[in-house]
């Protein structure tokens, strides 16, 4: 699973990593931390919950008839709303269980089907946390690459208007799979991850039909990734966490009773 994770790096950078040496080709909003409805973007983000609901930065493809195949940096709120949502109410529900969609079954699902087909979108990461399970006890790690570029995770998006405001709301998931043999010894009861895809793949990814996406949707290569325990006080959910010392290993933490 994947319902928290970190940013930490500019958009130059990602420009860099998915190597569009033409400005043209990359499109993103500016300040790129302020997405237009003017609710900040955390950034940078050093512990990011699904659960509250945050507007993070995902990547789509634009094409145009007079404009060039473009990449789009937007902000989006994490937690997928689909476009049949009837209210605001419904909504708020239904994002809980968009949060992460199992490749699996997304062809499948109503809530996920739709964007499957037709709006695939990577989400950029500087890494994710995990638990791994020890006994009664909990331990988090943080995962990221082995080369320190951020991660860039699949996903889907879709745009749902809200039939009483007019309001639009973009919204995505992140793409899960089986775990990895690294991920498999953390998340060690349910064994998932989210779908990691390369710089190539990531590419091909937002390009292709959902045919060929699907053969994507796989367990990354465990040399890719690197993880490390961090302090045992993120299982606070009261806690303020989306603080530097969430990404610090255990041994330069602050004391695990901090908090």
């Amino acid at each position: 699973m994947c319902f928290s994770y970190a940013i930490n790096f500019s958009a130059s950078t990602l420009q860099t990593q998915l190597q569009l040496d033409n400005p043209a080709d990359w499109d993103i909003p500016l300040p790129w931390e302020t997405p237009t409805n003017d609710e900040p973007m955390v950034s940078p983000g050093y512990f990011l919950s699904g659960f509250d609901r945050p507007f993070l930065p995902v990547i789509t493809r634009q094409t145009g008839a007079e404009s060039p195949t473009q990449w789009k940096l937007s902000p989006m709120r994490w937690g997928l709303v689909p476009h049949w949502c009837k209210s605001v109410e419904q909504a708020h529900e239904l994002s809980v269980y968009g949060l992460n969609a199992r490749a699996e079954t997304v062809d499948e699902k109503p809530l996920f089907r739709d964007a499957w087909k037709a709006k695939p979108c990577l989400v950029p990461a500087s890494g994710f946390f995990e638990w791994q399970t020890i006994g009664k006890n909990k331990q988090p790690y943080f995962i990221h690459a082995a080369d320190e570029k951020p991660l860039l995770f699949a996903g889907l998006y879709t745009t749902w208007v809200d039939t009483d405001s007019g309001e639009e709301l973009s919204s995505y998931s992140i793409l899960t799979t089986e775990a990895n043999g690294l991920m498999a010894e953390i998340h060690n009861v349910k064994k998932r991850m989210p779908v990691i895809l390369t710089v190539s793949q990531a590419k091909s990814y937002l390009e292709s039909n959902s045919t060929v996406r699907s053969t994507m949707l796989q367990p990354c290569e465990d040399q890719l990734l690197t993880a490390y325990p961090v302090g045992t006080w993120l299982n606070a959910v009261k806690a303020q966490r989306n603080v530097p010392q969430a990404l610090l290993p255990i041994e330069k933490d602050f004391p695990q009773t901090l908090f």
